[in-house]
């Protein structure tokens, strides 16, 4: 091959790989310029997302979380249940209701079955509490119906349901089976303290205990809707069943 031809080979050469090196060069720019962007894409997003997290109740809640107490969260779900029903008792529902924060409630609660447990517990001790108050208020025994009469006779306290928490846990217990055993052991409890009462003032048939429960369930679901009297109802009814000795110990109407 002649010199000249040698020549004109070699600048092809180079021409091509100057061609090729520029357009190689080319391309990792737009690689390095598109990675760039995305990159600082991506970063943008992050903090773009981060600024409006820190308003949320997430992040909120951890400055938050000690604010409301387990008391005022249970307190909560009773009105809940009794004005919107068991389907109410929701962590956002609750903390809105509060205007608290979802992280406050599982400060104070794994998640909303131990909620439930808790209310459930609550409910049940209050029962068993009522009971030994009358025991520890009223040594003598026949005048432990009329101290039962008065007990019966008031409602819970307001912000935890009132009247209609005793309805409404019943009405739950037709579709929860954990609450309907929680309600068939404090209408044991109940009954039982009943049964003692009566006994004690010398009415022993066991239909008696029963009459009784069953006529303060009807008359407190009455006295719910506020068409009932439950004290006046109860205080007759004890009269007519347990005899002369308690129409001596229940305070006139």
């Amino acid at each position: 091959m002649c010199s000249e031809t040698r020549g004109s080979f070699i600048c092809a050469t180079m021409s091509c790989r100057e061609i090729l090196g520029n357009r190689a060069n080319s391309i990792f720019g737009a690689c390095f310029k598109t990675s760039s962007i995305a990159l600082l894409s991506h970063i943008r997003d992050r903090i773009f997302w981060a600024i409006p997290f820190v308003n949320t109740p997430p992040y909120i809640s951890h400055m938050n979380k000690t604010k409301f107490s387990k008391e005022a969260w249970l307190a909560a779900g009773f009105r809940a249940l009794t004005t919107d029903g068991p389907n109410a008792i929701k962590a956002e529902a609750l903390a809105r209701s509060l205007g608290a924060t979802k992280g406050s409630f599982y400060w104070n609660f794994d998640d909303i079955a131990s909620f439930v447990e808790a209310m459930l517990g609550l409910w049940r001790n209050s029962v068993v509490q009522e009971i030994e108050d009358v025991f520890l208020a009223e040594p003598e025994k026949s005048a432990r119906l009329r101290l039962l009469v008065d007990r019966a006779a008031k409602p819970a306290p307001v912000e935890f349901g009132g009247r209609r928490v005793e309805p409404a846990m019943r009405s739950w217990a037709l579709a929860n089976p954990a609450v309907l055993a929680v309600v068939k052991e404090v209408d044991e409890i109940r009954l039982s303290f009943v049964t003692k009462l009566l006994r004690d003032v010398g009415q022993n048939d066991p239909a008696l205990p029963q009459l009784v429960y069953g006529a303060f369930i009807g008359l407190d679901d009455l006295a719910s809707k506020g068409s009932a009297d439950i004290q006046s109802g109860l205080k007759v009814l004890l009269r007519l069943v347990a005899g002369p000795e308690i129409e001596t110990n229940c305070a006139p109407d």
